[in-house]
């Protein structure tokens, strides 16, 4: 099979992972949650795809993540498509250039997403509309633990991706 068949097969895959990510996310479906953790498996998914992908596929992925869960969520207009878009990016300018491709990149870029997409929600959706209280409460019994569960998600996600990887590479150099 060609370099590019095995592309195209690549990207049939990645989109059907993200698409019944999606749909297990948006329609509770499988309920995840443990007491008040919620885990945002997309956000792991987005983090393993883009640690493989060049930049610009990364940020056109994010982007169109982003546009489909603000059309699911209500009343966050464009905040999905922005934050997600930036996430992404961050991560393939990361791991192209900072980072290796290893397990451990994986779930440090995992962890900064999923807080830099958290406190970003709070900022925007929380923080100057209710109290301290509610703050707190929104950031101690629901931002963090889901953090932390939303990251247990990583290792399923960045094995899949890794073992995609490695077998385009080792398709590239034999022809």
């Amino acid at each position: 099979m060609q370099l590019k068949k095995k592309r195209i097969l690549f990207g049939f895959f990645s989109f059907l992972l993200f698409f019944f990510s999606f749909i297990a996310h948006y329609t509770d479906s499988i309920d995840l949650s443990i007491k008040n953790a919620q885990p945002f498996i997309l956000l792991p998914l987005i983090t393993a795809f883009s640690m493989f992908t060049t930049p610009g596929t990364a940020a056109v992925s994010g982007l169109a993540l982003g546009i489909c869960m603000d059309g699911c969520a209500g009343g966050t207009v464009c905040f999905n498509a922005i934050a997600i878009m930036l996430a992404a990016t961050f991560v393939s300018v990361a791991a192209n250039n900072l980072f290796n491709r290893n397990i451990k990149s994986a779930i440090l870029l995992s962890v900064i997403i999923s807080l830099f997409y958290y406190i970003l929600r709070w900022l925007i959706f929380y923080a100057f509309s209710s109290g301290s209280h509610d703050n707190l409460t929104y950031l101690l019994s629901y931002a963090f633990p889901s953090v932390l569960y939303t990251n247990a998600f990583i290792f399923p996600f960045y094995f899949i991706f890794r073992y995609f990887n490695s077998r385009l590479d080792l398709t590239a150099t034999r022809n």
